[in-house]
């Protein structure tokens, strides 16, 4: 049986998903007690790509800090500038650019998410603990976080993750990182509960809040469809040419290429 801390932080994307996880945290005492222990601390975290769309950003500014700020709630939006962000990727399109004149695109590993909003939250974590807890001797390479499981136990960390989206969750089997298979335990709320996207939704408007835009990167490679270069077009044509600028740069490095390496790999 996993021995659990007071400590649980939520992995907070700004989209629908975890949105819903925060609100149920915080009126569903049902779904609290599987996430967090009496009297326990939750510490909820966003990294930003520096790509979200406008939206997200006002969603955050309007709805999501002034609610954790009302029910004590811990929230942190980590900026770049903070230096918790990898040097190579310090935002999505800067990564791009700095690297090499390409653009992301699904023939590569995605590698995206883990490096701009996981490391950054791992990398502000380790600081944030011996500041927090009086046994962590604010070592380095991650031994905060071993030390912090030998004496309080393992942190929870929600991932927000809907039903129906289970091909999105990385096999905990394969984690090679010692420290983490240590001290960390992911897990998915909205999973445990059966709760799809429009369960979220359904959820997030019987609180009477408004329900954000979905999350994703506005240049996302992994986007759904076309349709959203479409609505980029026509709802933001500043962002789109930027788009297009970053593209032709990727069009030109693989000149000879015998596929199109773009947005899901299509022409």
């Amino acid at each position: 049986e996993i021995l659990y801390s007071d400590l649980t932080i939520l992995s907070f994307g700004g989209g629908q998903g975890s949105t819903t996880i925060l609100f149920k945290l915080v009126f569903d005492e049902v779904f609290r007690s599987k996430y967090i222990s009496k009297n326990g601390k939750l510490l909820v975290l966003m990294a930003d790509t520096h790509n979200e769309h406008p939206e997200t950003y006002q969603y955050l500014k309007e709805i999501i800090i002034p609610f954790c700020k009302k029910h004590n709630i811990e929230f942190l939006k980590i900026d770049n500038s903070m230096g918790f962000h990898g040097k190579t990727w310090q935002s999505l399109t800067g990564q791009w650019e700095n690297n090499n004149p390409t653009i992301g695109s699904v023939a590569y590993p995605k590698t995206c998410t883990h490096n701009l909003k996981l490391v950054p939250q791992y990398n502000y974590v380790e600081q944030w603990l011996p500041k927090n807890y009086n046994k962590i001797n604010n070592k380095t390479r991650k031994d905060n976080y071993v030390q912090f499981a030998k004496y309080y136990g393992k942190i929870r960390w929600l991932i927000g993750i809907a039903k129906g989206e289970e091909c999105r969750i990385a096999d905990a089997e394969k984690e090679t990182a010692k420290w983490k298979k240590q001290s960390i335990e992911i897990q998915y709320p909205l999973i445990d509960f059966g709760l799809d996207r429009q369960a979220c939704q359904d959820y997030i408007k019987s609180i009477n809040k408004p329900i954000p835009m979905p999350s994703n990167c506005m240049y996302c490679p992994f986007a759904c469809n076309h349709m959203e270069l479409l609505w980029l077009e026509k709802a933001y044509p500043e962002k789109f040419d930027e788009w297009i600028k970053l593209e032709q740069k990727k069009l030109d490095h693989h000149v000879a290429a015998n596929k199109n390496l773009g947005v899901s790999g299509k022409l």
